[in-house]
């Protein structure tokens, strides 16, 4: 009986564990990676993944930069960097991440340049009734062909939301277009501090 016992514990703490691992990697990750990217690069032939671990000196290098977006414990852990390719040419890179937001949780993939640019994204999933809006070409311009220092200047002073010039062209969706910017400026620096040595090398 008390090896019985014992084997069931370890079971159940093996269970623990992996589930654990599988809600941190779900947190920030494609579904279906092939299809995914292949619609932000239709022209792309293959692609390459770096996977990378984010952990608590990363977490504070964010916290140092976007003082009032911290990173969520649940962000923590293993994230992939995708980057497209046409051949032996580098088309761009494909990273997702979720933001919290007030319909749950937002997974927006961006697709990025080699200068760290932000030039399309899409929603994984989104709950939000402005969604619609947030897929149009208005709203999707005020954050394509932008940089991590051109969003941040488009940050409020309170640091969480857009300046008031930003969410005029928001369409009445401006709560989402909050949550959008949070979540680029979040990209495009973890993308930076994560990735940026490996990206160098390609």
């Amino acid at each position: 009986m008390k090896m019985h016992a014992i084997v069931l514990i370890l079971i159940l703490l093996m269970l623990i564990l992996l589930s654990g691992n599988v809600n941190a990697i779900a947190y920030c990750s494609l579904r279906d990676p092939v299809a995914q990217i292949a619609e932000l690069y239709p022209q792309k032939t293959n692609q390459l993944s770096i996977v990378k671990t984010v952990d608590d000196n990363i977490r504070s290098q964010v916290q140092i930069a976007l003082p009032s977006n911290d990173l969520h414990f649940s962000e923590l852990g293993r994230h992939t960097l995708y980057i497209a390719m046409f051949g032996k040419e580098i088309l761009g890179y494909v990273h997702v991440r979720s933001e919290q937001s007030d319909w749950g949780l937002v997974e927006i993939v961006w697709a990025i340049d080699k200068d760290l640019r932000i030039t399309n994204f899409v929603f994984q999933r989104c709950r939000s009734p402005k969604k619609k809006i947030a897929q149009q070409s208005d709203f999707k311009h005020m954050f394509i062909g932008k940089n991590y220092q051109d969003l941040k200047q488009q940050l409020s002073a309170d640091g969480v939301t857009a300046k008031k010039s930003v969410l005029t062209n928001a369409q009445g969706a401006h709560e989402l277009a909050n949550v959008v910017l949070r979540c680029a400026l979040k990209t495009l620096l973890l993308t930076e501090v994560l990735w940026g040595e490996e990206l160098e090398k390609l």
